[in-house]
């Protein structure tokens, strides 16, 4: 997974995460300069948190049932079977 993977997935939980934040503050009837100021403060800090979390057990190894990210282990194990079958 290379720099352009973490980017990309960087910038989908930002925006995300800013138009949820932002589309609440609204309803909360703060002014749109107020709510995108919140949003993106928020936003911001909540993606860092996200990537080096996830980065941090990519590197250890670690699955994310929900990210998907780390190939199963199980799968491999049942191709070469399928392989040395044939």
């Amino acid at each position: 997974m290379g720099f352009k993977f973490w980017f990309v997935r960087a910038l989908k939980v930002f925006l995300g995460v800013a138009a949820l934040l932002f589309i609440v503050e609204l309803l909360k009837q703060h002014s749109v300069q107020e709510a995108l100021i919140f949003a993106c403060t928020w936003s911001l800090i909540t993606t860092a948190v996200f990537i080096c979390s996830r980065l941090y057990q990519s590197r250890k190894g670690l699955e994310c049932a929900l990210c998907n990210d780390i190939p199963d282990k199980s799968d491999k194990n049942t191709q070469q079977e399928n392989q040395q079958g044939d």
